[in-house]
């Protein structure tokens, strides 16, 4: 098993190394650092015909291949409601804590025919599916 910690600079020789020692698949912890790089990771993947798995949909978004996790957007948004139950007077301690409750499978199929693999429109529903994806 191999990780990419916090301190670790990704060059394209870390995900080429990957690949040469025979790894099938890169998973992509949610971190605040990967998400900051996330186009830099989905570049270094695909330039080392690596299929990564993301944990949001942004990455989908920069050229990864398939995210699966909850809607950042969505989140903000019910964040907000608790802003105005705040600013009406209600107390912080008082209001339920709430989880996500929706998590999306976001594929892009431009990538998954990149790296030669098989259509994922006839083996499982995406929230999201499309060429545009870029």
């Amino acid at each position: 098993m191999t990780s990419i910690s916090r301190s670790s600079v990704l060059p394209p020789e870390y995900l080429q190394a990957l690949s040469n020692e025979h790894v099938q698949a890169v998973i992509v912890l949610v971190d605040g650092m990967f998400f900051q790089e996330r186009k830099r990771i989905a570049q270094l993947a695909a330039s080392a015909r690596l299929p990564a798995v993301y944990g949001f949909r942004e990455h989908v978004d920069a050229g990864g291949l398939i995210s699966y996790g909850v809607n950042l957007a969505d989140n903000f948004r019910r964040a907000a409601t608790y802003v105005v139950k705040i600013l009406k007077g209600a107390k912080p301690g008082d209001l339920a804590v709430e989880f996500p409750n929706k998590l999306e499978l976001i594929i892009n199929l431009k990538i998954s025919k990149a790296l030669g693999g098989r259509p994922f429109a006839d083996t499982v529903r995406a929230d999201r599916r499309g060429d545009r994806i870029e």
